[in-house]
């Protein structure tokens, strides 16, 4: 249970702090083992008893209260409909006196026989019957009401534990995003924001839900039934306990022996489809009759092994009902010998009651381990994401960085990544203030890894990046990130309105701000055809932007803020020619009076720029201009034929053996 009632404890700092799962007591802790004693430990003697749960754990008692009670209630039922036409035929009708006469001579029995005694309805059959229904419909009111209440209260508990995950997962994103040069840790955050933590969500309330049935309910029967004929209760008890035991051995041997075999059985069909890959060559070298009588010996090994698979499924399903029916043989024959030894009938039918629901608590208790296992798998996940390290922070006497003014320098940077090794070699690299240029690589990944290098989405492994001397790494990131500002055309847009997605809702940006921004990149016309104009909402539930729309509302949120130096990331998908015609005209403006570094997937774009350098095995492979370099340099050309030439698409057949 601590996979639900645990996580709030555990998570209970802001979100805005780091999380650490460390091991201490509470739900993370639990999910990390699996179902093992400690693991069950926890959920027994910490959980139910914490005070912040104690309205659920009540209301879960009470649900276990009613149980007892509707148990005794149809035991007393029992007897009156065996007595009763004994009475009749007496000529007598005293109802539940007799009942009492006999409770009354046990130390917890004189209750019940007090009120029997000093309640007059049930004195008589039929008032008895009547108030014994009654009662019953009262209590199983209680016992649904009280489990809803406990079932409710969990899931409230649990969703705002879940939503703490989720807040911490959303706030790991943030700090770990920019890092990501290949899509992977967005796409695992999307993951276990969505997915995963719907899934613990799920298993967290399962199993606190089944804890919280499990734990009264068998606590409950249990009492009734030493306290109705303690040594019943252990002859009847410690079969069912052993059934049980030797029913999740079998089903773990059974499961175990199964697996291994259905591993056998597919290597086997596996080996045998291998050879139809080999037609070519066994035809071409005259290898068809050892061809058949290999394929012939796997067949016959394959069909052996089908056949021990499902004769050991057929074994384990006999074993299994053997061991039911002997759980069911063995406390049946102890309560017949006990009712034929005097044993009033109505013990023997609260006794098979309490038994089933003994033995329906141990089974659901299986089902425990599975929602544990299932927990940890998830858990594991969400925690090993939450607990990496970004790999840039600000450093201690971090300074103001000011406008750059000369230059941009690249001074002998090596950075990989454990995907992509390799994509930066000591590479040196000088760009002037207020150059334009275009940044190329064959491998995509190195020109965005240097470009992302310059806000410090991440940092080098080796080497320094300079702004006008300064290594910016004794910058402030707040005042870099406004002087170097990083536009990607797979920017999506925020649920929010169009002049609130350029200023990211920052008051010091005024509204005429914003406007000018939008006219200077071509923005402005196409916002005010929108149904509100600048304040129409975008995103899920507003207007649907093109994707040359979202690119120039992105490049009016950087533009807003002037920096220095405005790195750009085309998109990659396909846009009109009126789209691409307004984006040229609107880079012509963007240049001036400022550093322009350029991720292009136009070669348009490429022509544009004043300077090209395109990376390659980790260092800077050419230098120079367009017209100059699609003459002179080879590996430019490669370049520019693998992402302009007019056949790159068609389909090349892959080799075959």
């Amino acid at each position: 249970m601590d996979l639900a009632l645990n996580l709030h404890k555990v998570l209970k700092q802001d979100p805005g702090e780091e999380i650490v799962f460390r091991s201490q007591p509470g739900l993370l802790e639990c999910l990390t083992m699996s179902a093992s004693s400690e693991f069950r430990r926890v959920i027994s003697r910490r959980s139910l008893l914490q005070p912040a749960l104690l309205p659920i754990t009540g209301s879960a008692l009470v649900s276990g209260l009613t149980l007892a009670l509707l148990m005794l209630l149809g035991s007393v039922l029992c007897w009156l409909l065996i007595e009763a036409p004994r009475q009749f035929s007496a000529g007598i009708d005293t109802g539940l006196l007799p009942l009492a006469n006999e409770l009354a001579g046990h130390l917890i029995g004189r209750i019940p026989a007090n009120f029997i005694a000093s309640f007059k309805p049930v004195q008589t059959s039929t008032g008895a019957a009547f108030a014994i229904l009654v009662a019953s419909v009262i209590c199983l009111v209680l016992r649904f009401g009280s489990r809803s209440l406990s079932g409710t209260l969990l899931e409230k508990h649990v969703a705002g534990a879940i939503l703490r995950i989720r807040q911490h997962i959303h706030r790991k994103a943030i700090r770990l995003e920019p890092a990501d040069l290949t899509g992977d840790q967005t796409r695992a955050a999307d993951r276990l924001f969505q997915s995963a933590t719907v899934s613990l969500e799920s298993a967290a309330i399962q199993w606190g839900k089944l804890w919280l049935k499990v734990l009264p309910d068998l606590t409950a029967v249990l009492l009734i039934l030493l306290i109705a004929d303690w040594r019943l209760a252990f002859q009847t008890i410690i079969p069912v306990v052993i059934g049980w035991v030797a029913l999740r051995a079998e089903n773990r041997r059974g499961d175990t022996s199964v697996r291994l075999l259905s591993d056998q059985v597919d290597r086997g069909l596996k080996r045998m489809a291998e050879s139809l890959k080999k037609t070519r060559i066994v035809t071409n070298f005259g290898m068809e009759q050892t061809e058949q009588l290999q394929f012939e010996r796997h067949l016959r090994d394959y069909q052996q092994r089908c056949r021990l698979m499902h004769k050991q499924q057929r074994l384990g399903h006999i074993l299994k009902n053997v061991i039911l029916l002997s759980t069911a043989l063995v406390p049946g024959t102890i309560l017949i010998l006990h009712i034929l030894n005097g044993k009033h009938p109505a013990i023997g039918i609260l006794a098979v009651a309490c038994l089933w629901i003994v033995y329906r608590s141990l089974r659901s208790i299986d089902r425990s381990t599975e929602l544990s296992a299932e927990g940890s798998e998830t858990a594991d996940a969400i925690a090993a994401y939450i607990n990496r390290v970004p790999g840039v922070s600000q450093a201690p006497g971090a300074g103001f960085l000011q406008p750059m003014s000369k230059t941009l320098t690249f001074n002998q940077i090596s950075f990989q990544t454990s995907q992509l090794t390799g994509l930066l070699r000591g590479l040196d690299l000088r760009i002037e203030a207020g150059e334009t240029v275009a940044l190329l690589s064959l491998q995509p990944a190195a020109a965005r890894a240097l470009a992302s290098l310059i806000p410090r989405f991440v940092d080098p492994d080796l080497g320094q990046v300079l702004i006008d001397g300064r290594d910016i790494r004794q910058a402030t990131l707040e005042s870099l990130r406004a002087e170097a500002v990083f536009v990607s055309g797979q920017d999506p847009v925020f649920n929010a309105s169009v002049l609130e997605n350029i200023t990211c809702s920052q008051p010091d940006i005024t509204r005429q701000q914003a406007l000018d921004a939008a006219k200077l990149v071509h923005a402005d016309h196409f916002i005010r055809t929108l149904p509100r104009g600048y304040e129409t909402e975008l995103g899920e539930h507003g207007a649907v932007l093109d994707a040359g729309q979202i690119f120039r509302l992105s490049l009016a949120r950087a533009i807003v803020r002037s920096p220095a130096i405005l790195i750009i990331e085309e998109p990659g998908v396909a846009m009109d020619t009126e789209t691409k015609a307004l984006l040229d005209d609107a880079y012509h403006r963007i240049f001036i009076g400022r550093t322009v570094i350029f991720l292009p997937h136009r070669l348009s774009t490429v022509k544009k720029c004043s300077r090209i350098v395109l990376i390659h095995e980790g260092r800077i492979a050419v230098d120079g201009v367009h017209e100059n370099l699609v003459r002179s340099s080879d590996v430019y050309r490669h370049w520019e034929y693998i992402r302009f030439n007019a056949f790159r698409d068609e389909y090349e057949p892959t080799e075959r053996s």
